[in-house]
């Protein structure tokens, strides 16, 4: 059986390789808790793969596994779009999230703060989720036709 899957987010991975972001001293020190983890084979870490490619330094993020974004993912984000006024980003990632059965979840994004997951950044949100995460439309699995 594999361990829990922790979700690093675009906002997260820019905290760790920025070090002129705000957040880049707890984002390292939450990094290097999750990389013993993963040591110790207690926790794997994935980030979307479009995600990973923005950050030139392939040693830094070498334990993640990447999450590549299918069609599929991209169609029910555009679905969720259509009925919750969220970005398309935001709805990949919730996508992906529910689909992998992600519950914990690395961001500094204040809007992934509302949804039902354990966030574990210091990060709090004025913003309510439309939906609950399990009811959103984008995370429902609906094959694709044709």
């Amino acid at each position: 059986m594999n361990p829990p899957s922790t979700l690093l987010d675009y906002s997260f991975l820019a905290a760790v390789a920025d070090v002129d972001d705000p957040n880049h001293d707890e984002a390292v020190d939450i990094y290097r808790t999750l990389i013993d983890d993963f040591v110790a084979q207690r926790r794997l870490l994935v980030a979307r793969a479009d995600h990973l490619a923005d950050f030139d330094i392939a040693d830094l993020f070498a334990s993640v596994d990447k999450l590549h974004v299918a069609r599929q993912h991209r169609n029910a984000a555009e679905e969720s779009r259509r009925s919750n006024e969220i970005g398309v980003d935001e709805a990949i990632t919730l996508v992906l999230i529910h689909r992998m059965k992600i519950r914990q979840v690395a961001a500094y994004n204040e809007r992934l703060a509302a949804y039902d997951l354990d966030l574990i950044t210091s990060v709090s949100s004025d913003f309510v989720a439309a939906e609950p995460l399990s009811d959103s439309p984008a995370t429902k699995f609906e094959p694709e036709t044709g």
